[in-house]
């Protein structure tokens, strides 16, 4: 969006040049870098990979949510994650595609230096988690608690 209502195509800019009958596209994390790949799947054609590349001092956290009292899968948690006075606010969600399913892990981006970071959970059962101090760069595996 070039903010005048006009669309650019910048695929040939970031090397997405393919011509093929794309069906499903997945968004998921699929090294643990903090970095979000692309899997496309084609009719009649190769499965194509595009692998995210980010500037190494931008930082991330990655959050793997497993629920006891809600749905296992934690479909519907919710989650606001802050830090250096800034929130990013994300929900787990069970279907994200035609023919695809998206990384169900939360990544939140988080640039250079950001300080301490804290977490709010909402999860479907109602019940609400804090976590302080998550370490950047890393996947953390958060439980309900029971």
């Amino acid at each position: 969006n070039d903010g005048s209502g006009r669309f650019n195509d910048v695929a040939p800019a970031v090397g997405v040049t393919d011509k093929y009958d794309g069906r499903a596209v997945v968004l998921a994390d699929l090294w643990n870098r903090g970095a979000l790949d692309v899997v496309v799947a084609n009719q009649k054609a190769p499965m194509l990979l595009y692998k995210n590349t980010v500037r190494p001092d931008h930082a991330w956290v990655g959050l793997d949510l497993e629920g006891t009292k809600s749905n296992r899968s934690a479909i519907g948690a919710r989650v606001t994650l802050s830090w250096g006075g800034k929130q990013q606010v994300q929900e787990v969600h069970g279907g994200s595609g035609f023919s695809a399913q998206n990384d169900r892990r939360l990544h939140f981006g988080l640039g250079k230096s950001p300080g301490p970071v804290s977490a709010k959970i909402r999860w479907p059962s109602g019940q609400e988690q804090s976590l302080n101090t998550l370490e950047p760069n890393r996947i953390h595996k958060i439980k309900e608690p029971a």
